[in-house]
């Protein structure tokens, strides 16, 4: 008795789906790293928590007093001073890379060095002098997470003074989301 081509064609349609959803349950996968999940994809690493919820904070969010400070401003010399005088000698050669003033003294300030990894601290001025906040400090890759979520959230657990509006409105250059520099 031969089998109906309307049944051979079912078959062959659900061999077909079947080989699909294997192909693509083969290229991914999950991986329990540091204190989180990563989504595997074909090999690649992917922190698919990390990009939903910055995702998710950069709806809502309000950037409006954040003000892009500009190089060679007094305010922002200033800040990078306190910086390079932070952790001497390497911090010296620190060159801005971004600067970012919040109101109420608060600043974010975006540097690398000669031989020092890249470096996003907070800074906080008061009473006409500004100061590294110690605790505020990440330098450093972030790989492989989503730099934002990463740098946002330690700095919201290691400095709870800062205003959370402002550490929302951190947006890392990709400098973070480079391999660490090797030793030389």
């Amino acid at each position: 008795m031969m089998t109906p081509p309307r049944v051979v064609r079912r078959r062959h349609g659900l061999l077909a789906a079947l080989a699909a959803v294997l192909f693509v349950a083969g290229l991914l996968g999950v991986e329990h790293r540091d204190d989180g999940w990563l989504l595997k994809v074909g090999g690649a690493k992917v922190d698919l928590y990390g990009a939903a919820h910055v995702a998710w904070q950069n709806t809502w969010r309000d950037c409006r007093p954040l003000r892009r400070a500009p190089p060679g401003d007094p305010q922002t010399e200033t800040a990078l001073q306190a910086l390079r005088e932070f952790s001497p000698p390497d911090s010296r050669s620190a060159v801005l890379r971004q600067a970012d003033a919040w109101p109420q003294g608060w600043w974010v300030l975006q540097a690398e060095f000669d031989r020092l990894e890249p470096v996003l601290v907070l800074l906080y001025e008061s009473e006409g002098r500004t100061e590294v906040v110690a605790e505020g400090v990440w330098s450093s890759t972030t790989l492989p997470w989503h730099s934002a979520w990463r740098i946002r959230g330690f700095l919201a657990g290691r400095v709870p003074q800062a205003p959370r509006a402002l550490l929302n409105c951190i947006d890392p250059l990709p400098l973070f989301a480079q391999p660490p520099r090797l030793p030389g």
